[in-house]
């Protein structure tokens, strides 16, 4: 039985909130931050290279890196340096994206470990 099977109108919504955050802030860059997200958690390299990253892809994944480890140590700088690349309220929507993205990657891990099945 899958996670999404098990619990479907809160797999739904999670998913449709995840949808609606990357529609704000870009499928391409919520692509490289579940990738990153994803290879993070699951402890392996990324699926894909993106060398070289411009310089809004780069403040963002360093957010997000730090985000993972421990955000409450991320630093002004830290989140200046990502926010300059958004326009006014777009800071908040790549960060509920990137926590939204977080809690759908660790639910995948989690339910493909205790389950067997993926989400």
């Amino acid at each position: 039985m899958t996670l999404d099977a098990l619990q479907p109108d809160a797999a739904a919504a999670l998913e449709e909130a995840r949808a609606r955050a990357a529609d704000l802030v870009g499928p391409e860059l919520m692509s490289m931050v579940r990738d990153r997200i994803s290879a993070t958690l699951a402890n392996a390299p990324p699926s894909r290279d993106r060398a070289p990253l411009s310089a809004m892809d780069a403040d963002c994944i360093a957010l997000v890196d730090q985000m993972l480890i421990d955000v409450s140590a991320t630093t002004d700088a830290q989140v200046a340096a990502a926010g300059r690349h958004f326009a006014s309220g777009g800071l908040s929507d790549f960060v509920t994206a990137a926590y939204l993205t977080e809690a759908s990657v660790r639910l995948e891990i989690a339910s493909t470990r205790l389950l067997g099945t993926p989400r």
